[in-house]
């Protein structure tokens, strides 16, 4: 049946059907988005957590080195190894920062947006 033989409520229910469609579909999008985004920081989050706990361990080597300044070779050694171990926890820290979501469910925020404005469109060129 050619739309324009439909009555206004079938025309209604109709609009109503894909609206829910679309609501549905772009949860679903959400969803898989939400769990990309969620796997990646879980990522980062690990990354962060060695850099900081190697951070924390290299602080301690410091201290140690600062104490037995004394004696040469046992200083020494100290902050060399404590060296190593902040260069590592600033690489294992800039790439956990590096993985972090910027935009959070960009795409998601994408497809609502375009979405929006094709109804807006929609709405204009609709007859009063």
């Amino acid at each position: 049946m050619p739309e324009k033989d439909l009555s206004t409520n079938e025309l209604f229910r109709r609009a109503l059907s894909e609206a829910r469609l679309l609501a549905k579909a772009e949860l679903l999008h959400a969803k898989v988005e939400l769990a990309q985004e969620v796997r990646s920081a879980r990522f980062s989050g690990v990354f962060l957590g060695a850099g900081a706990a190697l951070a924390l361990v290299a602080l301690s080597m410091l201290f140690v080195a600062g104490a037995a300044a004394l004696a040469l070779p046992l200083w020494a050694g100290a902050l060399v190894g404590a060296g190593v171990a902040l260069v590592l926890a600033a690489a294992l820290g800039a790439i956990g920062w590096a993985k972090l979501p910027k935009k959070p469910m960009r795409h998601t925020l994408e497809r609502v947006s375009m979405d929006l404005d094709e109804l807006r469109h929609h709405l204009e060129r609709a007859p009063h």
